[in-house]
């Protein structure tokens, strides 16, 4: 058992995302293309003298209750610890970005105290405890292309794209899930077209992704016009796909070469929050 144990958690966009139907349970299933990015935050977990687990940040918009908090209870009491950890978090992820920087926190803390305390868990375990803790963290785990599913747990991995250069750009506040969810529910669909984007990924057809990838939360945002601009201006900046990550508020863009330095400046005048970084096959990485 290591005394402690440092981890990365990468954000996640979502490439192509479908609302398929409302389920009895009141949730609704999804069919999503999901993609790990490089913009992390970095945890670093070490073994405390009290029992179960402390949160540590500079971060003032981080509640007591988090999923990294969270994550780290639900492992200590699986594996029937008296230890405790404390959890050191430096967010670089937005908040309440669509980008799962939450869900990523939580898969870190899992991935990263199974490793601290020599793999206790099978990934199958902590697959299922990432799945108590909400739909996105089981994708977080893994990483890399999945297909998402049902809730976003049924998870099916696809070959690794290449490692794009990714564009995001944070330009609103996000608005509430369950009501844009609610505002889907009247013209929600049987078929899907991911699909035509599984294929346009292995084949690396750029070219189709653009026609074949969509965000049905972008429908119903309050937002919609000025997010279409900003996708509109990515594609005049040289971007081959642009659209809206999660229910947003975040727009992202993929390059096939980075953007130079000018249009960075130019995109970090006129928006809010801009960040440059890479897809990537990793949702969890060692330090």
């Amino acid at each position: 058992m290591k005394s402690s144990f440092t981890v990365l958690a990468n954000a996640k966009i979502n490439l192509h995302l479908e609302v398929c139907g409302k389920r009895a349970d009141g949730y609704h299933n999804i069919s999503s293309v999901m993609q790990s990015v490089t913009l992390c935050d970095k945890i670093r977990l070490s073994l405390s003298n009290t029992s179960g687990a402390r949160m540590v940040t500079e971060n003032k918009e981080i509640s007591g209750d988090n999923l990294a908090l969270l994550a780290a209870e639900s492992f200590l009491r699986e594996v029937g610890t008296q230890k405790g950890v404390e959890i050191a978090l430096e967010k670089s992820i937005p908040l309440s970005a669509g980008l799962g920087g939450g869900s990523a926190d939580a898969a870190a803390v899992l991935v990263g105290l199974n490793r601290m305390f020599g793999e206790p868990l099978t990934t199958q375990k902590l697959l299922e405890l990432a799945l108590s803790l909400g739909a996105d963290v089981p994708f977080c785990i893994n990483g890399g292309t999945q297909i998402a599913e049902g809730l976003g747990e049924i998870l099916t991995p696809i070959r690794a794209i290449p490692s794009w250069n990714v564009v995001l750009i944070k330009h609103h506040k996000k608005q509430s899930t369950g009501h844009m969810y609610s505002l889907l529910d009247s013209n929600l669909k049987d078929k899907t077209s991911t699909e035509a984007v599984i294929s346009n990924l292995k084949k690396c057809d750029i070219s189709a992704l653009k026609e074949n990838c969509i965000n049905d939360f972008l429908s119903v945002s309050v937002d919609r016009e000025e997010q279409e601009k900003i996708c509109a201006e990515l594609y005049e900046r040289g971007a081959f796909l642009a659209g809206l990550s999660g229910s947003g508020p975040t727009i992202f863009a993929l390059f096939e070469e980075e953007p130079n330095e000018a249009v960075i400046k130019k995109l970090k005048n006129r928006y809010k929050e801009v960040y440059l970084c890479k897809a990537t096959n990793k949702g969890v990485v060692d330090v």
